[in-house]
């Protein structure tokens, strides 16, 4: 994908009008084609004269324009979406986390469910467009509170005006619903912003900001089975969210002294299970990375604006990304911004030769999940900026299922690359755990190495190449002692899961001390 700031080009007639206005040269806008605006407000169906009457408010006032175009031009796709626990027929099963006393007791709630439905999952039920809901009053409003903020803060702090377009002026986060959330957020920093307007540096304001914030919403896990995003009053009613709802609130917060921040996040880690998003403070170029989360293996940038480079512009007519994340139009990979990063390069496998695509998997909640794609070019394709330590899976989506299609890759810390063919001289291995210790990025708590269970039958896989599948090497019984395998491949990927596994273990290699390194 393009850096932001490739993302887009300066409209010169329209920063020429904003600049005989203001008697000065103009501040750099974003561009913002016609073809944009219009197809938006085709998309708007009967709310368009609702974005016609923002357009035509902000005639006189073409800096402000310049907003009201970058906001409606980037709508179409924006909205409120509901999710909700259903069954394999898309039949919804009501099912409410906050009726639980915690998270163990809310997922042994969906298990009880699962016996009785059969397979559960949570999925998207509906959207409430923006384009075709939103009210020209609220986006008028918005619009002239965000530039007041902007222009408020002193020269020397102010944020770019491209940056102030894509981190400050948009009207939402995620997927929430649309909410009044910037007008009440003034008047309750109000005396902060004029602290900050006599002197306060700007990393002081943000850190009182997140810990202001943190006391407001509290992370509560029971929400990880809430994945529908809450809105700004929901927030402050229930004072509590996952992630992602933690995240939008840092964000309305900060956008309301006008500072810009970005919603990064890693779709799945390289390394454990699940996924992570965080607020990071950008400098007035937009630019920025939050030093905790250097490790990932991807780090991409949720912005307002549109991505037109993006994978789902990309591909052939009738064809699906492989997950949501790959699906999205608006991700920036800011990868690079956070530590070293290296290309990676494949020549795919038969299965692949007839794809447009390929992608680089993590294994993460006992799968393969596509993180980065890249298009085939005489069967090879360069992942670029890949995260370093961390051992990746080449794969082709052909429409209904992900398939593998080379050799995993371990990316060393140096940037060099291993190729895991299992093909490699016979050696021994001593296996103690299933799982090394891990920190909770949300919660901070500490889990300890998951050692084997005496009594307990584990399954050792070995990852196969040939039929892009783990193979089952044998099954065995722990006992006090570590269990010992002999004459196995030493460049190979393994798994050593509990028979009766929940497919939570982690994969790993083989160290030339003969030991387990975790993937």
């Amino acid at each position: 994908m393009r850096t932001l700031l490739l993302s887009s080009l300066c409209t010169l007639a329209l920063l020429l009008s904003v600049a005989a206005v203001r008697g000065e040269d103009a501040p750099a806008a974003p561009l913002v084609e016609d073809a944009w605006v219009q197809e938006a407000l085709r998309a708007a169906g009967t709310n368009a004269p609702q974005l016609q009457a923002v357009l035509d408010h902000f005639r006189g006032d073409p800096e402000k324009l310049v907003a009201a175009r970058f906001l409606i031009a980037n709508m179409p796709g924006k909205g409120y979406i509901v999710t909700e626990l259903q069954d394999e027929a898309g039949h919804v099963i009501p099912f409410d986390p906050l009726a639980y006393t915690d998270f163990e007791e809310s997922r042994a709630a969906i298990e009880a469910l699962e016996k009785k439905h059969g397979t559960l999952d949570f999925k998207r039920n509906r959207k409430l467009e923006d384009v075709a809901t939103i009210r020209s009053a609220y986006l008028i409003k918005h619009i002239d509170l965000s530039v007041a903020a902007w222009k408020r803060r002193p020269a020397d702090k102010r944020v770019s005006f491209e940056a102030f377009l894509h981190f400050v002026l948009p009207y939402r986060g995620s997927q929430e619903p649309i909410d009044d959330w910037l007008d009440p957020l003034l008047r309750r920093y109000a005396g902060k912003a004029r602290a900050h307007a006599t002197g306060e540096k700007l990393d002081e304001l943000y850190r009182w900001l997140t810990k202001d914030i943190a006391k407001r919403v509290r992370f509560n896990p029971r929400y990880y089975l809430h994945p529908t995003d809450q809105g700004f009053t929901e927030m402050g009613r229930t004072g509590m969210g996952r992630c992602e709802d933690i995240t939008n609130m840092q964000t309305y917060a900060a956008r309301a002294l006008a500072l810009a921040t970005a919603a990064d996040y890693t779709p799945y880690w390289g390394r454990g299970d699940n996924n992570h998003a965080w607020n990071v403070l950008l400098d007035k170029d937009g630019i920025g990375f939050t030093k905790a989360y250097s490790h990932a293996a991807k780090v991409y940038r949720k912005t307002y604006a549109i991505q037109r480079d993006c994978l789902k512009f990309d591909l052939p007519a009738g064809r699906e990304a492989p997950n949501r994340f790959m699906a999205s139009t608006t991700a920036v990979d800011v990868t690079t911004q956070y530590g070293p990063t290296t290309d990676v390069t494949v020549q795919v496998g038969a299965n692949g030769e007839h794809e447009k695509h390929a992608y680089l998997c993590v294994f993460n909640g006992g799968e393969w999940k596509a993180i980065q794609w890249a298009r085939l070019v005489k069967g090879h394709a360069t992942f670029k900026h890949m995260g370093r330590n961390i051992v990746y899976l080449p794969m082709i989506h052909d429409g209904t299922a992900m398939h593998a299609t080379a050799a995993p890759r371990f990316v060393r810390k140096d940037g060099s690359i291993q190729v895991l063919a299992g093909t490699g001289e016979p050696t021994a291995v001593t296996a103690v755990a299933v799982r090394p210790k891990r920190k909770n990025v949300d919660t901070l708590i500490e889990k300890p190495v998951s050692y084997l269970d005496a009594g307990t039958v584990y399954v050792l896989k070995r990852w196969d190449v040939a039929s892009g599948a783990w193979h089952d090497l044998g099954e065995h019984a722990a006992d006090t002692e570590p269990l010992h395998f002999e004459e196995v491949p030493a460049d190979a990927l393994y798994w050593l899961v509990p028979k009766e596994s929940r497919r939570l273990e982690r994969p790993w290699t083989i160290t030339p001390k003969g030991l387990q390194l975790f993937w």
